[in-house]
């Protein structure tokens, strides 16, 4: 962790264990009684083919232009978009819940490109996002810059509002970021350690899983997963 502060307090699996129970409130120390694993659907990817699986993945833009460089090598999804784009990858398929928890393992994120007529770089950033639309009108977001400065925030109907401190960080390296739905309640994590939690009401079930870095932001991915609580 940086000189931020330290925030990252529940095990994310404890987190997802109290998922399974969505009838039961349980926050603090009744996190540790759970200690029954919730049977979960699975879905992910860990990038080590030759190229993205489209069976997976499409390639996704909802502000700006397309274009960019995206490659999958070495294990890792490697992407690079244009200037004042949102542009990465979406999963292909909609799911439908609200209990569940998306870890992804940042490899990289890397400064955007200079403007032109400009010499400096300005940060970049790697967000992992709940798409739950087509438009991003409405959509949760966990980012992590290339100064190692953590920002949430959510959009609601184009209303974009940042949930966090703006006072959390790290410098771990190949950083795992979560974000996990239980109803209303939404939690951001580093590492499977939960730092923010905020009530966030009345958003669809359905999502799509996102990946991208805004801009021309060097973003490198290692894997994805995305657990989600059976159905009783």
């Amino acid at each position: 962790m940086s000189s931020c502060t330290r925030l990252f307090l529940i095990p994310l699996v404890i987190v997802l264990a109290a998922v399974a129970s969505p009838a039961q409130e349980q926050t603090g120390s009744s996190f540790a009684q759970s200690s029954k694993p919730p049977a979960v659907d699975e879905w992910g990817d860990d990038f080590n083919g030759k190229e993205l699986d489209q069976t997976k993945w499409e390639r996704f833009t909802f502000e700006g232009g397309n274009g960019g460089t995206l490659k999958v090598e070495g294990g890792q999804l490697r992407m690079r978009g244009v200037s004042g784009a949102r542009s990465g990858v979406r999963s292909t398929k909609t799911f439908t819940g609200d209990h569940f928890v998306i870890n992804a393992v940042l490899a990289k994120v890397g400064a955007a490109l200079p403007e032109p007529g400009q010499s400096a770089t300005p940060p970049g950033n790697a967000i992992l996002t709940v798409l739950f639309d087509s438009s991003g009108r409405n959509r949760i977001e966990w980012i992590l810059t290339s100064e190692g400065i953590f920002e949430a925030w959510s959009m609601i109907d184009g209303r974009g509002e940042r949930l966090d401190n703006r006072n959390l960080g790290t410098k771990a390296i190949s950083p795992t970021l979560s974000i996990a739905r239980r109803g209303d309640e939404y939690l951001f994590a580093l590492n499977g350690q939960v730092g923010l939690q905020k009530t966030i009401k009345n958003l669809p079930r359905g999502f799509h899983v996102m990946l991208y870095g805004y801009g021309s932001s060097e973003n490198d991915w290692d894997s994805v997963q995305l657990l989600m609580t059976k159905k009783p």
